[in-house]
C-alpha cells in the first residue's frame, strides 16, 4: 500500500496505477478476480476500467449501476460491503459479470466521496471466504488512493484545458497583450508582444515593467503606473516601446485591475501600436495647412472643435467608418450615433474635461457603416494660439475586437479562478475530528492570489495510545501540484502519526518517502502529539514558526525542536521539544501567511499574534475569528493561512454516557475513557484497574454474545455519588448460549470485584448494572 501511494505521489497514470491496485487487491485478498469499475458520464453504467484473473473482452466492458446488483449498491454506499455467500445476500445480487464467473463471495468499496464517486473497486471469485474487517479496511484504503488519483487526474485536465483556451484567445487577440500579479510583477505576455518586440517570454517576466520603454518615457510611465498600482485604479499611458531590431514605436498601453472573490490580484492589460497616428499628430501640430490633406489620408479617424467644444472637423476616415456625411458630425454632435447606454456619460465626461482643458480619452460604442456598434478609443488633446485655448484636436481608433478578447479572457479568467478554489477547498478535511476531552477549532483562508492554489493544511487525530497528534503545514509554491503534494503529505502525516511515537521519527520518516519521489517537493510542517491528562506536549518543528501557548499567565511561544523544511535535504536530523502546558491552556498552530508579510518585521507580527491571541475572549471559535480579524484585518492576505487551536477539557467527576460499536477494537478507547473518569472522581490506582476490568468484561461479552455479524452498538453509564460507582453496560441483542466448557468465567470476576452485580433482561436487550464503595481496595 505504501509503494501504491508513493507512485500516486510520484503522479504515474490513472490507468497503470489502478492495473498495480486490481493486482494488489487480488494478491493481497486472495480472491480470483479484481476490478475498479468507473461510472459513466450519465450514471447509468460502469466501466471496466481495469481488472485481474479476467477473461479477454471483459475490460472496457459496462455494467450496469442500478442498486439490484453489488456495484451499483457498493457505489451508493458509505463504506466497504463484504458478502460471505450471493446466494445468501439480500440487499442485492452479483453481476451479471460476477454471476458468469461463479462468483460465491466477495467484497466491494466505494471510491470517491459520496456526490463525487468515481466507482467502485471489487473483489470476489467462485471459492467462499470470510473477508475481515481489515480486508475491508485495506480495500476502503486502496479505493481511496484511487479516488485522490483520480480527483487530482481530473482536476489536472480541467487547468490544462483552461489554461490552453486562456492562452489560445490571447494569442489571437490582435492587441500586444500582458498580466502581472498583486505584486506588479509580470507573469504573461502573449505571442503578439514577443513578435512586436523581438524578445524571449524570460525576458519580459518577473520585475520587468516599462524596461523596454524609451529612456525619456521611461520614468513618467512608472511614475503613472505606480499611482495606478497604488490605487487599484485603470492604467493608461502612452510611450516608445522598443520594437525589434531596437527601433522604438508610439504605443497606447490599458492596464485593467483584476479581482478575485473582492480582492486585487494583479492587472491585464493590452498595449496598441499607435506609431502613425502619434506622428500623424506631430504632423499636425507642425502644419496646420497641410492638415486636412494629411487627416484624411490617415488610417485612423480624426476630428477638432472649437473653444467651445462644437465639432468643426471629421476626416474622411471618420466619415467613411460611420457611414455619415459630413454636415451631420458638425456642430454640438457629441451624442451623435453613441450607443443608448454610453451617449450620457460620454456627454457629461467631455463636458468636465472641455471645462477644465484637460486631456480627453475615452472608449465607448460608435454606431458604424451597416448599424453595427463598435468599440472605439479616442483621445484628443486640447489646442492653443499665443497662450489662448482654441479647441481640440483628437483621433480615434477601432478596438473591438480588443474588447470582445478582453470579455472572454475574463470569463476564462474566472472560471479557473473558480476550478482553483474548488480545488482547494476538497483538499482539506471537510470536518474536525471528535476527539474526547479536547476542544477544537480550525480556520483556513485563502490568499487572493487569482487561480493559484496554495498547500497549506491542517489536521488532528487520535493515536493509539491515547494521545492527539497535530500538524499544520505549508507546501512552498503555489499551484495544482503543490495542492496536489499537500494532499498527499496529509496522509502521509496520518499513517505515520498512527505508527510511530516520536514527532522527530514522523519528520524523518516523511521527509524520506518525500525525497524518494521523482519530483522535488518541500514542505514548512509543525508536528506535535498532545497528553490530554497531563498536558505535556513533544513537537518537532521543520521550518515552520512557533506554537503560541494562552494561558491565564499570558502568551508565550515554544521554542525549540526546529530543524529545516521537510524535502530540504537526505538523510534529514530532526530534533523535538517537550513541554507542560498550564491547566486551562489553549494551544495555538499556524502557517506563516498570518505573520509573515513584506513590509514588517517577523518578530513585530509574532508579537502582535501573541497580543492580539491573549486579549481574544469565548471559546476556541471565537480565539480563530478574533486572530484573523486582529492580526490580518479586512485585507485579504498575500499568502494562504490555516490556524487549528485546542484546548484539553476537564475530565467529567459526576457520570458519563456514551454509545460505542459492537466489536472489540472499541475496548481500548473504553478502558481509556474509564480510566480518566475513575481517576478524575478520586479511585486509586487499584480501583481504577479493577473498576476498569469489570466494565471492559461486561462490554466484551454485549460484544461476544448478544449480537451475530452484522453493524451493533452498546451503551455504558458510570456515575459516582458519595462514593458509591454505579455502572451500567447495556446492549439491544438476544446472548446466545456460552460455548465450551470453559467459557463464562467473565461474570464470575465482575462479582468478584464489584459490591453489587444484577443482569437483567429487558425489552430490546440485556442490561449489566454494577456498584461499588470506592475507598476498599481489593486484589483482582
Amino acid at each position: 500500500m505504501a509503494e501504491l501511494g508513493q507512485r500516486a505521489l510520484a503522479g504515474v497514470e490513472l490507468d497503470e496505477l489502478i492495473a498495480e491496485a486490481v493486482a494488489l487487491a487480488a494478491r493481497e485478498l486472495g480472491a480470483e478476480y479484481a476490478s475498479v469499475l468507473e461510472l459513466t458520464g450519465d450514471g447509468r453504467g460502469l466501466l471496466v476500467r481495469g481488472g485481474y484473473g479476467f477473461p479477454e473482452g471483459v475490460i472496457a466492458g459496462v455494467l450496469g449501476a442500478g442498486t439490484d446488483e453489488l456495484p451499483g449498491y457498493a457505489l451508493q454506499s458509505d463504506g466497504p460491503l463484504i458478502i460471505v455467500d450471493f446466494a445468501a445476500e439480500t440487499r442485492f445480487g452479483p453481476s451479471p459479470l460476477q454471476r458468469d464467473l461463479g462468483s460465491v463471495s466477495g467484497i466491494a468499496a466505494p471510491i470517491g466521496a459520496r456526490g463525487r464517486q468515481f466507482g467502485v473497486i471489487d473483489a470476489h471469485g467462485p471459492t467462499p471466504r470470510q473477508f475481515s474487517r481489515d480486508d475491508a479496511h485495506f480495500l476502503q484504503a486502496l479505493a481511496n488512493v484511487i479516488g485522490a488519483a483520480a480527483e487530482r487526474a481530473r482536476h489536472e485536465e480541467e487547468v490544462r484545458d483552461s489554461e490552453a483556451r486562456f492562452r489560445e484567445l490571447a494569442d489571437t487577440t490582435p492587441a500586444l497583450m500582458w498580466m502581472t500579479d498583486a505584486e506588479g510583477d509580470v507573469t504573461f505576455v502573449n505571442k503578439g508582444w514577443l513578435r512586436f518586440t523581438g524578445r524571449e517570454l524570460q525576458e519580459d517576466l518577473g520585475d520587468t515593467f516599462g524596461l523596454s520603454a524609451h529612456p525619456a518615457d521611461r520614468d513618467d510611465l512608472l511614475t503613472r503606473w505606480r499611482d495606478s498600482f497604488a490605487r487599484r485604479n485603470e492604467f493608461r499611458f502612452e510611450y516608445r516601446l522598443m520594437a525589434r531590431a531596437g527601433s522604438y514605436r508610439w504605443v497606447l498601453e490599458v492596464g485593467i485591475p483584476r479581482f478575485a472573490g473582492g480582492e486585487f490580484v494583479g492587472y491585464v492589460g493590452t498595449a496598441t501600436d499607435i506609431h502613425e497616428r502619434k506622428q500623424m499628430e506631430d504632423a499636425l501640430r507642425m502644419s496646420e495647412a497641410s492638415f486636412r490633406d494629411l487627416a484624411d489620408s490617415a488610417p485612423v479617424m480624426i476630428w477638432t472643435t472649437d473653444e467651445r467644444g462644437l465639432v468643426t472637423f471629421v476626416n474622411a476616415g471618420w466619415l467613411a467608418y460611420t457611414g455619415t456625411t459630413l454636415e451631420e458630425e458638425l456642430g454640438e454632435s457629441w451624442a451623435f450615433g453613441v450607443h443608448r447606454e454610453d451617449a450620457p456619460m460620454v456627454v457629461s465626461a467631455w463636458h468636465e474635461v472641455l471645462a477644465r482643458r484637460q486631456l480627453w480619452e475615452r472608449e465607448y460604442r460608435l454606431r458604424a457603416q451597416g448599424g453595427e456598434y463598435r468599440w472605439i478609443a479616442e483621445r484628443g488633446v486640447p489646442r492653443f494660439e499665443d497662450g489662448v485655448f482654441v479647441g481640440y484636436v483628437g483621433t480615434a481608433i477601432d478596438i473591438h475586437e480588443r474588447k470582445t478578447m478582453e470579455g472572454q479572457l475574463r470569463e476564462v479568467y474566472e472560471r479557473e479562478h473558480t476550478i482553483a478554489e474548488t480545488l482547494q477547498r476538497s483538499l482539506l478535511p471537510e470536518r474536525l475530528p471528535r476527539i474526547e476531552g479536547l476542544e477544537i477549532a480550525a480556520r483556513y483562508l485563502p490568499a487572493g492570489e487569482g487561480a493559484a492554489i496554495g498547500g497549506d493544511w491542517y489536521d488532528a487525530l487520535e493515536r493509539p495510545d491515547g494521545r492527539v497528534a497535530l500538524v499544520v503545514g505549508d507546501v512552498v509554491g503555489h499551484g495544482l501540484r503543490a495542492a496536489a503534494t499537500m494532499g498527499q503529505l496529509r496522509n502521509a502525516f496520518r499513517a505515520y502519526g498512527l505508527a510511530e511515537s516520536s514527532p522527530a521519527e514522523v519528520m524523518a520518516r516523511v521527509n524520506r518517502l518525500v525525497m524518494s519521489g521523482e519530483e522535488d517537493a518541500m514542505a514548512t510542517v509543525l508536528y506535535l502529539v498532545l497528553d490530554r491528562e497531563t498536558g505535556e506536549v513533544r513537537f518537532a518543528s521543520a521550518g515552520h514558526p512557533p506554537p503560541l501557548v494562552l494561558a491565564a499567565e499570558g502568551a508565550h511561544f515554544l521554542e525549540g525542536g526546529r530543524a529545516v523544511p521537510i524535502g530540504a535535504v537526505d538523510p534529514g536530523v530532526f530534533r523535538e521539544a517537550t513541554a507542560v502546558l498550564p491547566k486551562d491552556a489553549s494551544l495555538l498552530l499556524y502557517t506563516d501567511g498570518l505573520v509573515e508579510r513584506r513590509d514588517e518585521p517577523l518578530e513585530r507580527r509574532l508579537d502582535a499574534l501573541a497580543e492580539v491571541a491573549d486579549r481574544a475572549e469565548g471559546g476556541l471559535e471565537g480565539l480563530c475569528d478574533a486572530v484573523l480579524a486582529g492580526v490580518i484585518g479586512e485585507r485579504m492576505p498575500s499568502d494562504d493561512v490555516a490556524l487549528l487551536a485546542v484546548r484539553p477539557r476537564p475530565v467529567a467527576t459526576e457520570s458519563i454516557r456514551f454509545t460505542l460499536p459492537a466489536e472489540p477494537e472499541s475496548l481500548p478507547g473504553l478502558r481509556r475513557r474509564l480510566a480518566r473518569f475513575l481517576q478524575a472522581a478520586g479511585a486509586d490506582e487499584i480501583e481504577t484497574y479493577e473498576i476498569t476490568l469489570t466494565v471492559c468484561e461486561a462490554a466484551g461479552n454485549a460484544i461476544e454474545h448478544a449480537y451475530g455479524p452484522g453493524d451493533a452498538t452498546f451503551d455504558v453509564e458510570a456515575s459516582v455519588d458519595a462514593d458509591d460507582l454505579v455502572a451500567t453496560v447495556s446492549d439491544r441483542g438476544n446472548w446466545r448460549e456460552r460455548r465450551g466448557t470453559h467459557r463464562g468465567r467473565g461474570l464470575n470476576i465482575i462479582e468478584g470485584l464489584m459490591d453489587q452485580v444484577e443482569v437483567s433482561s429487558e425489552q430490546g436487550g440485556t442490561v449489566v448494572r454494577m456498584r461499588r464503595r470506592l475507598g476498599r481496595t481489593r486484589a483482582a
